[in-house]
């Protein structure tokens, strides 16, 4: 007890010297940390690596790396590192003058030879990254002076300048390591409006304004990205205010009240949920059967069901696009055809109403993560249309980071772009793209879709290439590696005290709602 006494007299001694020397100078540290202007983004999974390199579908990669181009509101490409470019006539050589007033975070310039080494880390084998497909048309990069890059293709490419919105990194730090393992995964150096400030045990990352960023500064002195895997935690922390923006589920919308701290934003998206089928199971690999399986799904009642009408009913890749040619007849909801076609493939309802042939049942895993409840949702409502036709699907609940989408049964996929319509179709459905770290999980290798899709991607002509891009939506409801379900509109839920916020049709996951983040405040 005298220790306590002793302890509290000293403190108390010790706040009364500060209090008469110091008072100033902490009232002035009180009110910087008062008024510094943080946001808390409360994320559905923890972030592992930032490279744009390696993955370029995070919302902190746009904020640490910029690249030659990015999108507006309206989806269109404008300069960013890059000043202009110049193509020409043949349409295979392209030619960027860059800006001069980019840095590093360590001071360096941003120059030509940045440009170069990361178009030729995405294009070395031994990167294998996923997005190495979206570059493939790069015959050579090289520096022409500091700031002047030119691209030759081996083919014209109309996507290129969408695709060159990817980040870039700085060969000085990058050109010795191997870019797979590298500490600077961790430990970023970037080029965008914030940098790295700490990335704590935990997950959370904290970033901060970059004071030397070349652009429009941001308003916000720092981001937090918060792994919040949980929808209905995310929900309870925006009530308390301890996140301020994160994705929410579409159910959850009736529970906000008028005096809540936060209000929602309903925003368009390119955003699909798919099965998909592992084309590797025997199971699969009959066309007719994947026919029948698409035939016996309600994608209305899902809509209605599942997203609470927060979405549309989903029949193909592109049906945001301007390459769309619907096909919402190609799989109405029929299940009498798609009985029909069972049982013309060969397969008879045993004694527990399961179908069979040749000793096999006709039953799968379908494989969601666990903290997705859209997915979850989605699956088991799947598993109970497709059990009148004697189909037994086995919802199963993983982790994120356990899934192998190369050896499940099949999969609650999440895909979709909002951008040129060879982006999230080429990588996903070519069969060049099937392999450890490419994107095609379900190995699906049709020829006839390999050629359209080269042809759809190398066609200047926009006529022309929507021409391809129909053939290619036909052949994919003729032989569907997918079970097409639902489109969801992305729902996020932000605290009131946000501003500046701009939104446009965002991707895959709702990703891309920081596209404007240096014109975000916090009130």
């Amino acid at each position: 007890m005298f220790f306590i006494k002793r302890k509290a007299a000293v403190m108390f001694a010790v706040a009364g010297f500060l209090l008469a020397a110091g008072c100033s100078s902490n009232k002035e540290t009180e009110t910087s940390t008062e008024e510094k202007k943080q946001l808390v983004y409360g994320m559905e999974a923890e972030i592992e690596q930032v490279n744009p390199v390696l993955d370029e579908s995070q919302e902190i990669d746009s904020l640490l790396f910029r690249g030659l181009t990015k999108p507006t509101e309206s989806n269109e490409i404008v300069p960013d590192l890059a000043e202009d470019w110049t193509i020409s006539d043949d349409q295979l050589t392209y030619i960027f003058k860059m800006r001069e007033d980019a840095k590093w975070e360590d001071g360096e310039p941003v120059t030509a030879e940045d440009v170069t080494f990361t178009l030729k880390k995405i294009l070395d084998p031994f990167t294998n990254t996923p997005i190495g497909g979206d570059f493939s048309e790069i015959d050579s990069v090289e520096a022409m002076s500091a700031y002047e890059v030119k691209i030759t293709l081996k083919r014209p490419f109309p996507p290129l300048l969408d695709k060159l919105k990817v980040g870039i990194v700085p060969k000085h730090l990058l050109e010795s390591e191997n870019i797979n393992e590298t500490e600077f995964n961790q430990q970023p150096v970037g080029n965008g409006p914030f940098k790295l400030k700490e990335w704590n045990p935990d997950g959370t990352i904290t970033v901060e304004r970059n004071e030397q960023f070349y652009s429009t500064k941001p308003k916000l002195d720092e981001v937090v990205f918060k792994p919040v895997p949980d929808a209905n935690t995310r929900a309870v922390q925006l009530k308390t205010g301890e996140i301020d923006l994160a994705l929410m589920e579409p159910g959850q919308a009736s529970s906000v009240k008028e005096d809540d701290p936060y209000t929602i934003y309903d925003i368009p998206t390119a955003d699909y949920r798919a099965v998909m089928y592992n084309l590797r199971h025997p199971l699969f690999k009959d066309p007719a059967v994947r026919q029948a399986l698409n035939f016996g799904v309600n994608r209305e009642d899902m809509v209605k069901g599942v997203l609470f009408n927060k979405g549309e009913a989903a029949h193909g890749p592109l049906q945001k696009s301007w390459a769309d040619s619907p096909q919402e007849n190609a799989y109405s909801y029929q299940p009498e055809k798609a009985a029909k076609l069972l049982e013309k493939a060969g397969w008879t309802k045993g004694e527990d109403g399961v179908l069979q042939k040749n000793g096999q049942r006709f039953e799968f895993e379908l494989v969601s993560p666990v903290h997705d409840k859209v997915r979850v949702a989605l699956a088991n409502v799947v598993a109970e249309q497709l059990k009148p036709l004697g189909i037994k699907v086995i919802p199963k609940l993983m982790e994120k980071q356990s899934i192998d989408y190369t050896r499940v049964d099949s999969f609650l996929i999440g895909w979709g772009s909002e951008f040129d319509p060879d982006d999230h179709t080429y990588r996903i459905f070519h069969s060049s793209q099937v392999g450890d770290g490419l994107y095609n999980f379900g190995a699906y290798e049709n020829t006839k879709m390999d050629e359209l899709l080269t042809k759809a991607r190398t066609t200047v002509d926009q006529e022309e290439r929507k021409a391809y891009y129909e053939a290619f939506q036909k052949e994919l409801a003729s032989n569907p590696p997918f079970n097409f379900l639902v489109y969801l509109e992305a729902m996020y839920g932000v605290n009131k005290s946000v501003t500046g916020i701009k939104t446009r049709t965002l991707g895959h996951h709702g990703f891309g709602i920081m596209w404007n983040v240096e014109e975000w405040d916090k009130q």
